[in-house]
């Protein structure tokens, strides 16, 4: 029997179907043609750089194993010593439950990489069983292992690695003729006594802020450790000037009160006023 060619409304092989969406080298730069024409001239253009095989995923299938996993995979023991498990040794494809770690397995068909996701997930549980019941074991039999000894000298001072980048002293501690006495443009923290000060730039106020700042400490610092004297000055009592005079009288415009002045007139201010204070009757004291 004559096997017949491919008909010419076919595209041609090589080619990539519709909606296949792997990668295909320059697609993107190839317009104006059906998916399956653009590709075919891609896959077989000469000065194109690209691999030898059109597909670059192996698709052949693994061989399958027909030997069931030795006796002590831990998997087959975890069924065997918990029981009823969602996680398995072999996991069904379309399984849509939770599969521990196996956002770091790819690449793999499911049931390969929900084994080793599981297997993973399953020695680190039995590491942390582990180290749980060395710790315990050490808690109630401290012979031996108590009291722990510390490997560097005690010491009070800070630890600083040789290998950690060592910051420079903070400009509130550096003396007042120091360059270096201020915070650079962009500094966001807070500055004291920058308030007041305006009109320069970031770097004069702050140093000036400064400057005030330790001023200010070193007074409180000295005022802290200074004895307290109690002093009381005497003060002279200054007795009361007269209020009116008595070879004169007041000055007019005075507005205060002048006894019995209502009922005077036909005289000016000035008379009218004379040792006005004549005129008071003194208060009797009982």
């Amino acid at each position: 029997m004559v096997r017949r060619g491919k008909s010419t409304l076919m595209t041609p092989d090589p080619y990539h179907i519709p909606g296949y969406c792997g990668y295909c080298p320059q697609f993107k730069y190839d317009i104006g043609k059906t998916f399956g024409t653009g590709t075919h001239e891609l896959l077989i253009k000469p000065d194109l750089a690209r691999s030898g095989r059109s597909v670059l995923a192996d698709t052949t299938p693994p061989p399958v194993s027909t030997q069931p996993p030795p006796a002590t995979s831990p998997l087959r023991t975890r069924t065997k010593s918990w029981g009823d498990q969602k996680l398995v040794e072999i996991m069904v494809p379309g399984y849509t439950g939770y599969i521990p770690k196996s956002q770091n397995y790819f690449g793999s068909r499911y049931a390969d990489a929900c084994h080793d996701a599981i297997s993973d997930f399953d020695w680190d549980q039995r590491s942390y069983e582990a180290k749980r019941a060395e710790l315990q074991t050490l808690t109630h039999n401290p012979v031996g292992s108590l009291p722990l000894k510390s490997l560097r000298a005690s010491t009070n001072a800070p630890y600083l690695s040789s290998q950690t980048l060592q910051h420079s002293v903070s400009p509130y501690y550096m003396r007042h003729d120091d360059p270096q006495k201020y915070f650079m443009s962009g500094y966001t923290g807070f500055v004291p006594k920058t308030r007041g000060l305006m009109g320069k730039g970031y770097p004069v106020i702050t140093n000036e802020a400064l400057k005030v700042q330790a001023d200010d400490e070193q007074r409180l610092a000295y005022v802290r450790t200074a004895p307290i004297i109690v002093f009381q000055p005497t003060t002279q009592v200054r007795q009361p000037s007269r209020i009116y005079p008595a070879k004169a009288g007041l000055v007019p415009n005075y507005t205060g009160h002048i006894p019995t002045q209502k009922f005077k007139f036909g005289m000016t201010f000035g008379h009218g006023t004379k040792n006005a204070a004549r005129n008071v009757v003194p208060e009797v004291v009982a």
